[in-house]
């Protein structure tokens, strides 16, 4: 629980009155995350649950053996419930869908392209008899691509009459969230929150009202969810930590492409009505940091699944201006990297000037025959003198050039910084950052 409002700041900045009351503000340190995953309530969401139906089979038992091992601090919401229930059959029919459709799309590209080959040998010019020659390994190509997506295909092992016979998911499921799912409230009590729901979502008070401003009374079920999650917060007085896929502007908190956490309202709500504190993770971080924290095996592979399905349920102006908000990133990771060669650049400059004034110096102390007779020991040393101030102007006139090329590079990095924030100002909305 929490303890005053330095409790997620005090390890990231000085605990102070210009950040005091901010800390929601902030993306929270690795430590904070791996305590809320070892100690905090666990709240699925429905996507968080139904993507085991969308997971192939290796992958749905990783996810298994996560949930295993949580279940004792696992939660489910009624509204969870309810949508999962409503939805489970349609989540694997859609899944069904998408995994035919994409393997005819490779499949009628495969076709395409072995088609327009054969029409470019065709031409005259090109009729030599070396075409199967040229033709043949592209073939084998594609036909292992092929192949492999077949395999792909066939590796899916549910369907929707499948399911609906007989569901080993949640069979599973069932035993796992036995005892661990909220009441349903009250005809009465469901229908005031309903009110309240769509009242919030008018004011664009977090979170639901995306989904209320689309489809009214129907669009508030985040919102329920959210109460739900904020009684059983206040009742068993302990922290939350929220798993979702859900990356809607109601939820999380995005600014220039890059998320930062949960909205600072369900923080600041969480913690007035129930004292506790809230944490929430997409679902594909949430089983990197479980294998890590939890000592589970989760591979790759399974959070490559889960980020997949995730993007491909995103809209394509929130998916460019994520990849805006990566590459906006990278830009500023090089700045730095380039900034600080230039510093290093830079004072290794201010040394070579100092050595070469102190050689200059030495050499006009010396008589010109000192210089140009080296066969007794005096001479010697002056002729080194002289060639090591030779290599001292080398040396800085090399470093100068780097400077150069470095500022070029800073010049070229900075212009790209200002495109992608332009870019960004005009992909992100304020509503939708």
């Amino acid at each position: 629980m929490l303890h005053g409002h330095q409790a997620w700041g005090a390890i990231m900045y000085h605990s102070g009155t210009f950040t005091s009351g901010y800390e929601e503000f902030w993306r929270k340190p690795a430590q904070h995350v791996d305590s809320a995953i070892r100690s905090s309530l666990i709240v699925l969401d429905t996507n968080a649950v139904l993507n085991l139906y969308r997971m192939k089979p290796s992958a749905r038992s990783e996810y298994m053996q996560v949930l295993d091992v949580i279940a004792p601090r696992v939660w489910i919401p009624r509204q969870v419930a309810d949508e999962f229930h409503a939805n489970r059959l349609s989540s694997v029919s859609s899944h069904v869908n998408s995994l035919k459709s994409k393997a005819e799309g490779v499949y009628k590209a495969a076709e395409d392209l072995q088609a327009a080959v054969r029409d470019f040998y065709k031409l005259h010019s090109l009729a030599d008899g070396r075409a199967r020659e040229h033709v043949s390994p592209l073939n084998k190509l594609i036909a292992g691509i092929t192949e492999t997506v077949e395999k792909e295909v066939e590796a899916y092992d549910l369907t929707p009459g499948g399911v609906l016979s007989h569901d080993p998911i949640l069979e599973r499921l069932a035993v796992l969230f036995d005892g661990k799912v909220g009441d349903a409230c009250s005809v009465e009590e469901y229908e005031e929150r309903k009110a309240e729901g769509v009242r919030r979502g008018k004011s664009k008070i977090p979170p639901g009202y995306v989904d209320v401003q689309k489809k009214g009374e129907e669009g508030v079920g985040d919102y329920l969810l959210w109460r739900q999650m904020l009684d059983k917060a206040k009742a068993d007085s302990r922290d939350v930590l929220f798993v979702s896929t859900d990356v809607k502007e109601d939820w999380v908190r995005v600014q220039c492409g890059l998320s930062i956490g949960p909205r600072p309202e369900l923080v600041r709500e969480m913690r007035e009505v129930a004292a506790a504190s809230y944490h929430q993770l997409p679902l594909a971080v949430f089983l990197s940091a479980a294998s890590r924290v939890l000592d589970v095996k989760v591979s790759q592979n399974t959070i490559d699944q889960v980020n997949v399905r995730n993007m491909a349920d995103k809209t394509p102006t929130r998916l460019k201006a994520q990849r805006l908000g990566y590459n906006l990133e990278v830009a500023e990771s090089d700045l730095g990297e380039v900034r600080a060669h230039l510093a290093r650049l830079e004072d290794r400059r201010a040394v070579l000037e100092e050595k070469i004034s102190l050689a200059q110096m030495q050499l006009e102390q010396m008589q010109p025959s000192e210089v140009m007779d080296p066969s007794d020991e005096q001479g010697f040393a002056a002729r080194n003198a002289l060639i090591d101030y030779d290599v001292l102007r080398f040396e800085l006139q090399r470093t100068l050039d780097e400077i150069r090329q470095a500022h070029n590079q800073f010049t070229r990095l900075s212009g790209r910084r200002i495109t992608i924030r332009n870019l960004l100002k005009g992909q992100v909305s304020d509503e939708e950052a």
